[in-house]
């Protein structure tokens, strides 16, 4: 199992460990962007075009897919990430994309797909899912933006990834929510923009 969890998308700091961890060179990964956490905040967000813009200077065979065309087609949505070495989530919602993951039946699959190889990557929201609770990240995240909301992440690892550290606009909120994460003695671990939590099977480091 393989994961690539940052704030934002792949810091120029890190390509070199993300070329390593994916063991290809930048122009034969094939990349499957998901921008779905930002479906919330209508069309053209900047963050959403900012990270898209980064992903796509790196010259990998990037693909962009879209969550809401595969509801209820699991065994489709299967099929079409299981032909990319890496699948992105971007940032947005966090309790949206856990939804969409939910009712496309990517929740079910996604352990099938990192036993095949393919790499788990995700910013901000993508990077909070990968987790396995969500509680708490509702002070910066509005729950009521789907129809269902679940606080229980994908738990594909037991670190609690807290994005965007030090940014003043919300870190007063961030240190709350590792505050009640502390409370709760859930270990949690705080990414800047510049840093990733890069998951190797059971080897896992912040860099830089």
């Amino acid at each position: 199992m393989k994961l690539f969890l940052s704030s934002t998308s792949i810091p120029a700091e890190l390509v070199r460990p993300f070329i390593k961890l994916v063991n290809k060179d930048l122009k034969d990964i094939s990349f499957a962007l998901i921008e779905n956490a930002a479906d919330p905040y209508g069309d053209n967000v900047g963050f959403v075009l900012e990270t898209r813009s980064v992903l796509q200077s790196l010259g990998m065979r990037l693909e962009l897919v879209d969550l809401n065309r595969y509801k209820g087609k699991t065994d489709d949505l299967k099929e079409k990430l299981g032909a990319f070495d890496v699948m992105w989530f971007g940032g947005g919602n966090t309790y949206y994309l856990r939804w969409l993951m939910k009712v496309t039946g990517f929740d079910t699959i996604v352990s099938e797909l990192l036993e095949k190889g393919v790499v788990y990557g995700g910013g901000s929201a993508g990077a909070i899912v990968a987790g396995h609770t969500l509680k708490h990240f509702d002070l910066i995240d509005d729950p009521k933006v789907c129809p269902d909301v679940i606080y229980s992440g994908l738990g594909l690892t037991d670190l609690i990834i807290i994005p965007h550290w030090g940014t003043d606009k919300i870190q007063s909120k961030l240190s709350e929510i590792q505050a009640l994460y502390q409370n709760d003695r859930l270990e949690t671990v705080t990414v800047t923009d510049n840093q990733a939590v890069i998951v190797n099977y059971r080897e896992w480091e912040v860099l830089p």
